[in-house]
């Protein structure tokens, strides 16, 4: 992308910084601190975020950072005193403070519907705002919930990247689950997604006795154990899933009260029924462990025609979940207030329990899980 701030251009693409038409010598990693500060101006970027971008394989000490910094500073014929371009933010990082316009290929400023994560969250004022205020809150005590909706090509993958970016640059631990439209992959998904990042940080002997064998079946996808979690019905199957999802659930508790962490869901709209079972009694347990608890979803989720409309439904008239409605690209400020009008609302209904993990399975999209490595 091409920008324009002060007597500056900028293109990320060419690697190019000009002023007042004449190319400066910038170095590469000049260039990708730029880019990535110019790309996030509207929040800060902490330390931790630059290090792991900018040297992605490299253990760097705390003053190669620094003295980047100077380097760029310096070229743009800003300082640490100034602060004009980037301002420093003790303690935690930088900030790209200088006005910026987004360019086409003419110069002009663009009207394209690409965007970065910055016109991202310019585009739908207050979501920042709300991500950083429940990053907060989890630094304190236990957040409120949070459901990020939005059509396809409003940034919610976006939106959750930077989620995870700033939760680690906070010293946050972040844990994220996907599905998609795979209808091959196995029940539980994206939590098994979730579970083996979680399980990075775990050794199994810490794990506690009762639930230990449950976890790990689901953790290496054991053929057996997946095939009877998949296939069976009745009575046996439904207290195999209950117990399962109790499993799960003790495992996110114990977890957060010893290091709060995030936890996101993402395509809520096709996830596999257990999965959305387990969301659903998460939300129910809001407020007894410090857990960020997220998810996206498309409005069409909630429609009566989508299979687990009632379910989704239920999630979004839940009293502890708060709600950012993300505007498509170019859509009015009021898209959301309008889009929010025509969504149908169902009364909130109690949190599942053992009877409903018993019936029919509905259909759904599942995202495919590697072999757990040996």
């Amino acid at each position: 992308m091409r920008y324009a701030f002060g007597n500056f251009e900028f293109d990320t693409v060419k690697g190019s910084l000009l002023c007042g038409g004449l190319q400066l010598p910038a170095r590469a990693k000049v260039i990708a601190l730029l880019a990535d500060l110019i790309q996030h101006r509207t929040r800060i970027v902490y330390k931790s975020e630059l290090d792991r971008r900018l040297w992605p394989d490299v253990v760097v000490g705390s003053t190669s950072l620094s003295t980047l910094i100077g380097e760029t500073r310096s070229l743009l014929g800003d300082s640490g005193c100034r602060q004009i371009f980037i301002h420093t933010e003790p303690g935690r990082g930088y900030r790209f403070v200088s006005s910026v316009r987004v360019l086409d290929n003419t110069g002009l400023i663009s009207k394209s519907e690409t965007f970065d994560p910055s016109t991202l969250f310019q585009s739908n004022p207050g979501s920042l705002a709300t991500l950083e205020e429940t990053l907060a809150q989890l630094e304190h005590g236990c957040p409120r919930p949070l459901l990020l909706t939005g059509p396809p090509g409003s940034g919610k993958r976006q939106c959750v990247n930077e989620v995870v970016a700033i939760s680690r640059g906070r010293g946050l631990a972040a844990y994220l689950g996907r599905s998609s439209d795979d209808k091959e992959s196995p029940n539980l998904a994206p939590w098994i997604e979730i579970l083996r990042s979680l399980m990075e940080n775990i050794h199994e002997s810490d794990l506690p006795p009762l639930i230990a064998p449950d976890l790990l079946d689901l953790a290496q996808c054991q053929p057996e154990y997946m095939e009877r979690l998949a296939s069976e019905k009745g009575a046996a199957l439904s207290g195999l899933r209950f117990r399962l999802m109790d499993s799960l659930c003790r495992l996110f508790k114990r977890t957060a009260q010893r290091s709060p962490f995030v936890l996101i869901l993402e395509n809520l709209h096709s996830v596999d029924r257990d999965s959305l079972a387990l969301y659903e009694k998460l939300l129910g347990c809001a407020g007894e462990a410090p857990i960020a608890l997220m998810a996206t979803i498309c409005p069409s989720g909630f429609l009566r025609e989508h299979p687990n409309f009632e379910a989704l439904g239920r999630i979004q008239a839940s009293r502890d979940l708060g709600h950012i409605d993300l505007a498509p690209p170019g859509a009015s400020r009021s898209w959301s207030r309008e889009h929010s009008s025509r969504t149908p609302h169902l009364k909130r209904s109690r949190i599942p329990d053992q009877d409903s993990f018993d019936s029919a399975q509905l259909p759904g999209s599942r995202t495919p899980v590697p072999p757990m490595p040996q």
